[in-house]
């Protein structure tokens, strides 16, 4: 995990203020490497999810490191993903209840759309008949660190049953669709392989059923770490884990089948981290609260998922450690970063370090409260890189009349 070295964190406090997020463009690019080392099977194209962090900048770095595409979810993404110089063969659109006017667009750029309902696929034959198109199952196999973002299970609201396939092939054939792809995810922060193989095992028993798949998508949501003294995963067995199902496929369809997988949280969650600055402290009965200049507008993931983040005392690191409870600056009980954190001997002033910021926690903000959007920091060796200014109450306000 990624954390700031004390004279940085205060440079940046300095010169930008708090709450901002703090990223360090070496840990992106050895995150890439890892997947890119690790994932070598069929000739596996990687492509990032967009969603979990969209600066510009933190792009740039993962595409120069070998990354191969993107995996867009609207119509921004894609338009985002192209002015940086991805083609459209190196993006993925993979929407989630698509309107035509979404479909329309994308289509227009020459994007592959990978669609997750009998209505999308309908309608994407009526509008583009003979097309190519990437199909989402739902594999009935379902891993994420909460339920909130498992995504594989039956009750979930994404992919095509398994048995709606008959209905898969008559849509196909009236339309003459091409289904060039079998995609499936099963959530957001897995740990154990064989999630991953199970989910390979459905897809590519899907894939089996469709003559013209070129390739299997098997997603993303790699677990990452949270917690000071985890270990990482290890990604070489969740690459072998697709070994098996993808051979059998081959077998079948007589030819080579490529491999596609689509990380976001794991390429960037643990290169950043959220600087914020201690407000106020208070004690109520036996809890002691440490209230800062942030809050779930900025980091919404432990108010939404109930979402471990560990947080460090970059002002005074070495002192004796007691147990508090971090909150935010939002009028609402469930703004806390962490209720019940050791933290070394906190003080009003201090800088906090809220760490593995980097997946969804910008990407998510909001101005709840009228507050304002926080900058974005690089860190890339002793260059350090205003990436995203900080937000003004004027830019919140200009688009209303």
């Amino acid at each position: 995990m990624y954390i700031p070295e004390k004279h940085v964190a205060q440079n940046i406090v300095s010169d930008y203020g708090t709450p901002v997020f703090v990223t360090s463009a070496e840990v992106v690019r050895v995150n890439a490497h890892k997947l890119i080392d690790a994932f070598t099977l069929n000739d596996t194209k990687i492509f990032y999810a967009l969603k979990a962090n969209y600066d510009p900048q933190l792009v740039r770095i993962i595409k120069e490191s070998g990354v191969y595409g993107i995996d867009a979810v609207a119509p921004h993404e894609v338009r985002l993903a192209l002015e940086m110089g991805y083609t459209p063969q190196q993006i993925i659109f993979t929407p989630s209840n698509a309107s035509d006017e979404e479909m329309r667009y994308v289509n227009e750029q020459g994007i592959l759309q990978n669609l997750g309902s009998l209505s999308e696929l309908t309608r994407f034959g009526k509008l583009f008949p003979g097309s190519k198109v990437l199909l989402r199952i739902c594999p009935e196999i379902g891993a994420g660190e909460t339920h909130k973002v498992t995504t594989g299970h039956i009750e979930s609201k994404f992919g095509i049953a398994r048995n709606d396939l008959e209905k898969v092939y008559n849509i196909a054939k009236k339309y003459k669709l091409l289904i060039v792809g079998i995609h499936s995810h099963i959530g957001s922060g897995f740990y154990d392989p064989q999630d991953f193989t199970n989910s390979a095992r459905a897809v590519c028993a899907v894939a089996a059923e469709f003559p013209d798949v070129e390739f299997v998508d098997l997603g993303g949501g790699f677990g990452v770490v949270y917690r000071p003294g985890e270990n990482d995963i290890d990604l070489s067995t969740f690459a072998q884990a697709c070994h098996s199902p993808l051979e059998e496929l081959e077998k079948k369809l007589g030819k080579k089948i490529e491999l596609r997988i689509e990380p976001g949280k794991f390429l960037v969650t643990n290169t950043t981290v959220l600087l914020t600055t201690i407000t106020t402290i208070k004690s109520k009965g036996d809890k002691k609260f440490v209230g800062v200049d942030s809050g779930f507008y900025h980091l919404i993931r432990p108010a939404m998922y109930d979402a471990y983040h560990h947080i460090v005392n970059i002002s005074r690191p070495d002192e004796s450690q007691e147990e508090v409870n971090v909150v935010g600056n939002v009028c609402e009980t469930c703004d806390v970063f962490n209720g019940n954190v050791k933290l070394a001997a906190p003080q009003e002033g201090d800088i906090l370090a809220i760490l593995s910021a980097g997946a969804y926690g910008s990407s998510m903000s909001s101005n709840y409260n009228l507050r304002t959007l926080a900058p974005h920091v690089l860190v890339d060796g002793a260059n350090i890189t205003l990436t995203r200014r900080r937000q003004t109450y004027e830019q919140i306000m200009e688009n209303f009349t």
